[in-house]
């Protein structure tokens, strides 16, 4: 019956369809809040575990990063790494799958994370207990150079050949291998103040 509040207007019952559809308007603007926090959800954890997979790849040495890249996830992770210092147009990279045996690769400029011959100055951190007594021993070894430097540190190489020098570090349970196949830049580092330091 067209008396009962419906209207006929050229055989079509407007006020029916706009009923109709504001019916559906609730399911229609659920839908839409349904889709958008879907996919904010979606790129968010998508963010996430891309951010959590790039810290892996750096953690396991599948990643070359820079000094303020290397340093935040040194800290983040509350890693024990000594380096001595950052080398200009360097990247760095980081092998901490051992905690207890961390090294740090310098990767010059223009060369490839690839590249794995040991042309390149690498220094490792090991947690050695009484690292300095241990250290300033096997300067007494036969071909071994022992001393002190001016930090503190008990130092350590093998006169034959000095690419790989050991530092013991004074109060800690740390050892620090330089490595250099540049002649007599591992020992100089070893020898100058604060070369060494622990990345903070």
């Amino acid at each position: 019956m067209l008396d009962s509040g419906i209207r006929e207007v050229t055989g079509i019952y407007e006020p029916a369809r706009k009923a109709r559809f504001r019916r559906l308007v609730p399911y229609i603007v659920t839908a839409l809040i349904f889709s958008t926090v879907s996919f904010g959800a979606e790129y968010y954890f998508n963010t996430k575990r891309s951010a959590s997979e790039e810290v892996l790849l750096v953690l396991h040495g599948g990643k070359a990063v820079d000094a303020k890249e290397l340093r935040d996830v040194v800290v983040a992770n509350h890693l024990t790494v000594y380096w001595v210092g950052p080398e200009k147009g360097a990247k760095y990279v980081l092998n901490a799958a051992v905690l207890s045996s961390i090294s740090l690769r310098y990767l010059p400029a223009g060369s490839s994370l690839d590249d794995t011959t040991a042309t390149y100055r690498e220094i490792g951190t090991f947690i050695s207990p009484n690292a300095f007594t241990i250290t300033q021993k096997a300067g007494a070894s036969p071909n071994g150079v022992g001393f002190v430097n001016v930090d503190g540190n008990s130092v350590y190489y093998d006169s034959r050949d000095a690419k790989n020098v050991y530092i013991g570090m004074k109060g800690k349970d740390i050892q620090v291998e330089i490595f250099d196949p540049r002649p007599d830049q591992a020992l100089a580092a070893a020898i100058m103040r604060n070369q060494v330091q622990q990345i903070k």
